[in-house]
């Protein structure tokens, strides 16, 4: 007999309890949700996973959205403990998929980002939200699965970012904010004619940092590098995924809301012809600089 998704026992995160114990028709509808995915999820799941849910109910649920929508998509599935959260094989080769959910960090540190939205929202913070993530999961992780043999380095590797648990993040900005982490890219900006005044081009600035706040007054913050996928260090990695996909809010269709981004650079990429549900974009070098092309897609590739 499948274990329950909820449990009856305290839960230090709101939403958790929000949603077990809600009478509103979202909630309610988001209850049915979690209890659907549990379905397909409960196998892979670890057995710290129902508690850790209690403490830390987006990013647990991440990753059971994220490796559902991958068996519903028609993939073959595996979660090994200790190891990534899922991996699938696509044209005989492996593709890890890491979930990674990134908050407003630890109040009053330099990389963190304010918890009220107010005004414009604080993209730089954002971003060093995003690089943080992914520093930490690299760091903490992946050395350690490639010396136990579970991951190998003929192996490809995605991190998949939801950055819900950042209030200013529920909506995507321009450039969007996977591809500022990814490439040394800021936001748009325009050169216009100074006589007609009128638009003559318009691109993105180059931004290779993200500048955390000083940690005493009158000092300059720590500048952290942006472009992840232009890093030497970061060769192992051969793209990224984002999602906003959250239990109360989510698109209708399991993954349609995904951004896959490639990474030219990666020591092993992406299989040619991968794709997931979303949007994927299609990246190319042009001389000393990249084109970037936003390509919708229905359906995931199997084959």
């Amino acid at each position: 007999m499948a274990t329950p998704f909820f449990t009856n026992d305290q839960a230090v995160d709101p939403g958790y309890s929000a949603i077990r114990d809600g009478s509103d028709p979202r909630l309610k509808s988001a209850k049915a949700h979690c209890d659907y995915l549990w379905i397909f999820f409960e196998r892979h799941a670890d057995k710290e996973f129902r508690t850790e849910l209690r403490r830390t109910f987006d990013a647990r649920y991440w990753e059971m959205y994220l490796t559902t929508s991958l068996i519903l998509a028609g993939y073959e599935v595996i979660c090994p403990k200790p190891g990534p959260d899922v991996g699938i094989i696509y044209r005989g080769q492996r593709i890890w998929f890491e979930a990674v959910a990134p908050d407003c960090g630890h109040p009053g540190k330099p990389d963190s980002v304010p918890t009220e939205v107010e005004g414009e929202a604080p993209e730089e913070r954002i971003i060093l939200r995003y690089l943080n993530g992914i520093s930490s999961k690299y760091k903490d992780q992946y050395s350690k699965w490639v010396a136990k043999g579970t991951v190998s380095h003929k192996d490809t590797m995605v991190y998949a970012i939801n950055p819900w648990a950042i209030p200013w993040d529920h909506s995507d900005s321009d450039p969007p904010r996977i591809l500022q982490a990814a490439y040394n890219v800021g936001p748009p900006n325009v050169e216009v004619d100074p006589t007609s005044m009128k638009v003559v081009a318009s691109g993105y600035e180059f931004r290779g940092f993200c500048r955390k706040a000083p940690k005493q007054q009158g000092e300059e913050g720590e500048k952290v590098p942006t472009g992840v996928f232009q890093q030497k260090e970061y060769a192992w990695l051969s793209g990224l995924l984002c999602s906003r996909a959250e239990a109360v809010n989510r698109p209708a269709e399991m993954g349609a809301d995904f951004q896959l981004a490639p990474s030219l650079h990666a020591t092993v990429p992406l299989p040619e012809g991968f794709r997931l549900q979303g949007t994927y974009y299609a990246t190319k070098q042009v001389e000393n600089r990249y084109q970037v092309t936003p390509i919708p897609v229905a359906r995931a590739t199997l084959f």
